[in-house]
């Protein structure tokens, strides 16, 4: 006789971020797998004041609540386990000088005591990846049960069959998915542009979000959000995929171009370096070392049969250790682990 279908609770507040689409993705697997996901969606503004979710009921017959760190302590209910998974640690001392004087402010004085109740709270705590785990073993002295990367849909975000391939001489295509942070890096976006000049067109899609910030130019378009099959068009049409990011938790972008086999151009930071491979799915340099990384991108645009070999290995590397069903499966051990617990 099989072991029983699993009913988790995702209670979560919408941000129009990565950690949305993981709740969405990972929902979507368990469902697949024949469990019973309950995605439960909060508006924003409970980031700002999460114990107010206190007294939201849990769905009847909940086995498992798996909630993400910020929020999470507000979802813990008496007698059913809490997972909590940590994408990044926005108060990592690494991380400081790449965000605000405000966002420090806020992340020290609000999200830092949400996260630390949460952690407090959790039965289990995930990360993404490696580095993030290091980072919370580290900075916060939590250790992580498990780390369980992410994953796409590979029959979604694929390569394509039937367009035209560019060759030498022809513009070079680079496509920028992520928000205009400095995290992300979109603000060396326009210098190298200017260094590349006009035999290279660099498009900018923040995906969920809008794209503010980053500013249009001669050889830079901006398009604004996309839905997720004008951005997997995107994919298939550019040359290569721009990861200018100093710091990530783990890297959906450069997973989604390895996916749509296309080569990673960007710099060697936190777990950028776990899901891609220098010199074989990817061009990487040092964090803010522009010079290098219009040298990377003009190596591919000489060479376009080295960018397809290394898109092709990207796509190889992207289904055989990035895949669904292993995140799923581990995903599915842990809660059984306390559920029986």
């Amino acid at each position: 006789m099989g072991k029983r279908s699993l009913k988790i609770w995702f209670p979560a507040v919408r941000a129009g971020s990565g950690a949305d689409v993981f709740i969405e993705r990972l929902a979507q697997a368990l469902a697949t797998a024949g469990h019973e996901p309950v995605v439960q969606w909060f508006e924003h503004r409970y980031e700002l004041t999460p114990w107010q979710l206190r007294k939201v009921q849990a769905p009847a017959g909940v086995d498992i609540v798996h909630a993400n760190s910020w929020q999470a302590f507000a979802f813990k209910r008496a007698g059913i386990p809490l997972v909590v998974t940590e994408h990044h640690y926005v108060l990592d001392p690494g991380f400081r000088s790449y965000k605000s004087a405000v966002q420090h402010v806020y992340h020290r004085t609000l999200v830092g005591s949400f996260m630390r109740r949460s952690f407090a709270a959790a039965d289990r705590i995930t990360t993404d990846s490696r580095f993030t785990a290091d980072v919370l073993a580290r900075s916060a002295g939590v250790q992580v049960s498990g780390v369980i990367p992410l994953w796409v849909d590979y029959q979604k975000f694929s390569p394509a069959e039937h367009l035209p391939v560019s060759k030498a001489g022809q513009v070079f295509r680079l496509l920028y998915v992520g928000n205009a942070s400095r995290r992300k890096g979109a603000d060396i976006i326009p210098a190298l542009a200017e260094q590349l000049g006009p035999g290279f067109e660099i498009r900018c899609t923040a995906g969920l979000r809008a794209t503010t910030g980053i500013g249009a130019g001669a050889n830079v378009t901006v398009l604004g959000r996309r839905s997720q099959q004008e951005l997997i068009d995107e994919y298939r049409q550019c040359d290569a995929v721009l990861v200018p990011s100093r710091y990530e938790g783990f890297g959906y972008a450069a997973l989604e171009a390895m996916a749509c086999a296309k080569p990673v151009v960007g710099f060697s930071c936190g777990a950028v370096d776990e899901v891609v491979v220098d010199g074989e799915s990817a061009l990487l340099c040092r964090i803010d070392d522009v010079d290098a990384l219009a040298v990377h991108c003009r190596r591919l645009a000489e060479n376009r049969d080295l960018a397809r070999e290394m898109g092709r290995r990207g796509r190889q590397r992207a289904v055989s250790v990035f895949t669904e069903t292993d995140a799923v499966d581990a995903y599915v051990a842990l809660y059984r682990s306390l559920v029986g617990a």
